[in-house]
């Protein structure tokens, strides 16, 4: 579910009063605060390539700075003959100076003599809490006009002209301009998205979080035993996938050959009773996206120790440090299906049976600053201790004591 208060990244008033209003639209009754209105000197640096990395950036540097739960989007208009231009740059067309008016009426000039004059919106929403990644995207087809046409809207509105009409934007009034506009659609999909999230939040995650730190601790043990007995927890498609991110980011942890025995026998498991309705398919590999959101996960895990970490890592090695953020964090624990919450705490009860404890410590910290309750963390002793035997819960027990976030 969003949150109540949510901060968006802009300063732009008619983008917070169009998303408020697209949002109420779909049951989602929100208050949205202007960035500007609570961190105005926050910079940030859109530096993705796509509009789904710029959105990215700005949500999880909005949350990581605030604290609070975050909402940014990245649109732009899209161009066909001048090879997708503005694109990316849609805000920033005209220069650094750029407003409204100059990057229309530098569209205008190179479109002088262009007869071809189809063009797309494109919009890509991020929501970002401490338990959640979220995302909507929405897309509009249309043409280019040869002037403005006009008053309503803002940015590109008054040059746009969607499929099967003969008028602008800026010449539809909001109602007709919500149910057609690519923001209109971003909307629709993340609440469809908040929708399918708000079930899966419905699991009794207490209850069955004992069965994914039991599996986990499993994995990197070889216990196959304790592994079936964790398996026979899942009763549906969402703790059959739960149990499966669970288990794949032991890989990380314990290995390839551990996460590889355990999830054959995950796969054997859901294949006889029927929990999944097809094999789960591989994610897109997108590097640059990779890298950027595994970094804002990373600077939220480890805080203040960050910079430190990644400079002396770079030092040993600047592969490992590479495939620490784009293969650990951005590809593998950013992953939805599991929240962040869970994610730590599984990988803490990972770490503490295999005795690493210099990762633990980072780990233990990393779930409190993910927003773990000290009697979560005592969970993971409960069924550390309980597998593995004392020592191994008095290893999170003895972190505790020394860690501050």
């Amino acid at each position: 579910m969003l949150a109540r208060r949510i901060i968006v990244a802009t300063g732009n008033a008619h983008k917070v009063e169009e998303l408020t209003s697209l949002l109420a639209s779909h049951g989602l009754s929100v208050e949205l605060i202007p960035l500007s209105s609570v961190a105005p000197d926050l910079e940030i640096d859109e530096t993705g390539s796509t509009f789904e990395e710029n959105a990215y950036i700005k949500a999880a540097l909005v949350h990581a700075a605030t604290g609070m739960p975050a909402l940014a989007d990245d649109s732009g208009l899209e161009v066909a003959a001048l090879d997708g231009a503005p694109g990316v740059r849609s805000a920033r067309y005209s220069g650094a100076d750029a407003t409204d008016a100059t990057n229309r009426a530098l569209l205008l000039e190179r479109m002088r003599h262009v007869d071809e004059r189809a063009a797309a919106f494109r919009c890509v929403l991020c929501y970002v809490d401490d338990q959640h990644v979220l995302f909507g995207e929405g897309s509009c087809s249309g043409s280019m006009a040869h002037e403005e046409r006009g008053t309503n809207g803002f940015g590109y509105d008054p040059l746009f002209i969607g499929d099967g009409d003969d008028r602008s934007f800026a010449q539809l009034s909001p109602d007709e301009k919500h149910a057609r506009s690519h923001r209109g659609a971003a909307v629709a999909d993340l609440a469809r998205r908040v929708t399918e999230d708000a079930a899966d939040d419905g699991v009794d995650d207490r209850r069955y979080r004992d069965d994914l730190l039991r599996a986990c601790v499993a994995a990197g043990l070889g216990d196959d035993t304790l592994l079936a007995r964790a398996l026979r927890g899942m009763h549906d498609a969402t703790t059959a996938t739960m149990m499966y991110e669970a288990l794949l980011q032991c890989y990380l942890f314990a290995g390839f050959p551990a996460a590889l025995d355990a999830l054959g026998t995950w796969f054997t498991t859901v294949q006889t009773r029927g929990l999944l309705g097809e094999a789960p398919s591989a994610a897109t590999i997108d590097v640059p996206l990779f890298e950027t959101r595994g970094e804002v996960l990373c600077r939220q895990v480890y805080g203040s120790v960050y910079d430190r970490m990644m400079q002396r890592l770079g030092q040993v090695s600047p592969d490992l440090r590479t495939w620490m953020l784009v293969e650990g964090y951005g590809k593998t624990l950013s992953r939805s299906g599991l929240s962040m919450i869970d994610r730590e705490l599984c990988i803490v009860a990972i770490l503490a049976a295999l005795g690493r404890h210099t990762q633990l410590f980072s780990h233990v910290r990393g779930a409190l600053r993910a927003g773990a309750a000290l009697h979560d963390l005592q969970d993971v002793v409960d069924v550390v201790t309980e597998t593995c035997g004392h020592a191994a819960g008095d290893r999170i027990r003895s972190v505790l004591q020394d860690v501050s976030v």
